[in-house]
């Protein structure tokens, strides 16, 4: 069994109790010149050959796999690298190194070059990937088992195709829950789940906002800012956000705005919403009780100040008088 620990970025030093230790940067013919990723913007059918530098850190030699594979945005937002038996079908698929594995004594860094080549098909727009620099282990887990840990440390590839842009941001799938409290002040908690998801061609960034609204604009609730610090291209983003005290006024109506940005330019601001209704049920009981109070004392009133009806005997014969 192989499994996958997480993917560092560029220049970042893979550590497991202090050794093994070893780094992938960009390169060049005679080492490292400070680029923390590959920046290109190609054309399709075009070719371009650069540098890595993996340099062994550690206390003992060792021997690092070094293979290329597409990029993702994970669950959490974070930059993500498929795993080693997933195929890439991207600019991970374009890469070609000198060699799949190298190894390198202590203290020694080896520079290596490598060859991108944009297909004929390529679609326009941002490629992200990365190259890997991996070592697997073996380790046991919580059941006894042993197992292949992979650990990987990767040089980011940021790939541009030539040809139209389109960046579209959308907010999508927004979800409301909220416990209507039985005593209304200071209020209920309410959670907004929704999706942030790049549609276009072009990796974004940019700044989400939730706020919640009661009737007639009233504002219940808001929260601060969520920075997206990077969304690829095809990508969703779930995030979530929870208010404590959002008071039942009725309808709560709450509204999700994200403002993006590409590399070069900010688009215009996208929303997504959705509404619930929360009733103030006791307000709306002790309401109820005065109102009744009230009538009924009116009608007491009405009944006090109303004139008491005079009752007249039975007629009777009529007397005649004495002549």
């Amino acid at each position: 069994m192989l499994l996958s620990t997480g993917v560092a970025p560029a220049a970042a030093v893979a550590r497991a109790d202090e050794s093994p230790t070893w780094t992938i940067v960009p390169s060049s013919p005679t080492g490292p010149k400070g680029r923390k990723q590959f920046d290109y913007e190609l054309n399709t059918k075009e070719a371009i050959t650069d540098w890595i530098s993996v340099s062994n850190l550690g206390d003992k030699p060792i021997s690092v796999d070094l293979y290329a594979t597409d990029a993702f945005t994970a669950a959490d937002g974070g930059f993500a690298l498929l795993p080693r038996s997933a195929k890439p079908d991207g600019v991970g698929a374009w890469v070609k190194l000198p060699k799949a594995r190298t190894t390198l004594p202590v203290g020694k860094r080896s520079d290596m070059p490598f060859t991108v080549t944009v297909p004929a098909d390529a679609a326009p727009g941002d490629h992200i990937g990365g190259i890997i620099a991996s070592i697997t282990e073996q380790q046991v887990n919580e059941k006894g088992q042993r197992v292949d840990v992979e650990r990987r440390v990767a040089a980011r590839i940021y790939l541009r195709v030539a040809g139209p842009l389109h960046p579209v941001a959308a907010i999508t799938a927004v979800e409301v829950d909220y416990e209507n409290p039985i005593i209304p002040v200071p209020g209920g908690r309410m959670a907004v789940t929704y999706r942030v998801a790049n549609q276009g061609n072009v990796r974004l960034s940019g700044t989400v906002r939730v706020g919640v609204d009661g009737p007639l604009g009233m504002r219940l609730a808001g929260g601060d800012a969520i920075t997206v610090d990077e969304l690829l291209p095809g990508s969703e983003l779930r995030l979530k956000q929870e208010f404590s005290s959002v008071f039942p006024a009725g309808r709560l109506n709450t509204r999700v705005d994200f403002n993006p940005a590409t590399n070069r330019e900010t688009l215009p601001s996208v929303s997504g919403a959705a509404g619930t209704t929360a009733v103030p049920w006791l307000i709306l009981a002790l309401l109820v009780v005065i109102l009744g109070l009230v009538v009924y004392r009116i009608l007491l009133l009405r009944a006090r100040r109303r004139p008491a009806p005079t009752f007249l005997d039975e007629a009777g014969p009529t007397p005649v008088p004495a002549p």
